[in-house]
């Protein structure tokens, strides 16, 4: 009788599980969130961390719709690379303390 009820309660919940998804999706997959994971330390520089296109694109149209100028995305730009290799500034060992001890909206 209990695994009944239980899959009696499941089921009564999968729609509305169902929409609070779909929302969740439609909200993750913006261009500001997909930035955001981008640009997190903490993220970018984990082992496990992947650029996939959708990461790419993303990032880059979150910088045209924020920037706008050319000019600006392509300093911006080179800008990504020290901070994707860990040069200049980003491989100071205070920086890498910082790591560890800032939220990503201290970076």
């Amino acid at each position: 009788m209990e695994i009944n009820l239980f899959i009696f309660i499941l089921f009564s919940y999968t729609p509305f599980w169902e929409i609070i998804d779909h929302r969740w999706e439609n909200q993750l997959h913006r261009s500001l969130h997909v930035a955001c994971y981008y640009l997190n330390p903490m993220l970018h520089y984990h082992p496990d961390f992947k650029v996939d296109y959708e990461v790419k694109r993303g990032l880059y149209e979150y910088l045209e719709r924020l920037v706008g100028n050319l000019d600006v995305m392509g300093k911006i730009d080179l800008q990504l690379e020290s901070f994707k290799t860990k040069s200049g500034l980003y491989g100071t060992p205070l920086a890498q303390l910082g790591l560890k001890t800032k939220t990503p909206s201290q970076w």
